[in-house]
């Protein structure tokens, strides 16, 4: 039987792998993102640690982690409630409650989340560690990658894409990751938010690799049982000969 050329049937279906990605469904999914540019406000939430600081009142600095319930204990004050608000909405609402709480005549509060247990990112795809991340406040694309020690040789960083949630309704954003390292352009190294997912796809030749050995898995059960052999059909996968 002729052994079938492998790397002609790799170039054949990398072609009609990339064509289906049209020009129409790369524009339906280019950035519109100038918000994704901006630090976004971190919300408190369950299981952060925050410490609270009065100014000249040492003794009332405290370090709590908030509860499920989403409360922190303070002394002399009773429970805050402090999930679901910023650092800075916190910060206001104890300077005016500690007047009369704490009998202090103008404090000067400071608040600050030292981890961010709550909140977490995902990547998955094409990366060296793909998972969930624990959210650090002002994080971007290029931190999180790092986080994953990078993308795979089998990757597509060009055509990453970013999911994000926005008012119950999921939107895609394009991340050109070569274009940080290889040109210096970090137009879309973008302030990622807690549930952000992050999807580094496979390059066309690994596509197509993996899709040949799927193809042909079932090949070459039937020519080991007629005789023929594993030599009969190769596939180049990327790394050598399967």
């Amino acid at each position: 039987m002729t052994r079938i050329g492998p790397w002609l049937l790799v170039v054949a279906l990398f072609a009609s792998v990339a064509g289906c990605q049209s020009d129409a469904f790369k524009k339906s999914i280019l950035a519109r993102a100038n918000t994704l540019r901006v630090t976004p406000d971190y919300l408190i939430g369950e299981g952060d640690e925050v410490t609270i600081m009065v100014l000249g009142q040492e003794e009332y600095d405290q370090t709590h982690v908030v509860r499920p319930d989403g409360k922190l204990s303070f002394p002399e004050h009773g429970d805050i409630a402090a999930a679901g608000k910023t650092a800075e909405d916190l910060r206001t609402e104890l300077q005016e409650s500690f007047k009369t709480t704490l009998g202090l005549k103008n404090p000067k509060v400071y608040v600050s989340v030292n981890s961010f247990s709550s909140k977490v990112v995902t990547v998955l795809g094409e990366v060296k560690t793909p998972g969930r991340f624990p959210y650090t406040g002002q994080m971007r694309i290029a931190d999180l990658l790092g986080a994953t020690l990078g993308p795979t040789f089998r990757s597509d960083a060009q055509e990453a894409l970013l999911f994000r949630e926005v008012e119950g309704q999921t939107k895609i954003y394009q991340v050109h990751l070569k274009d940080f390292f290889h040109k210096g352009d970090f137009s879309t190294n973008f302030y990622v938010r807690p549930g952000d997912i992050v999807y580094v796809p496979k390059n066309g030749f690994a596509a197509a690799a993996d899709w040949v050995r799927k193809v042909t898995e079932p090949l070459k059960a039937v020519f080991e049982i007629v005789g023929l052999g594993q030599s009969t059909v190769s596939v180049y996968t990327g790394v050598g000969y399967y």
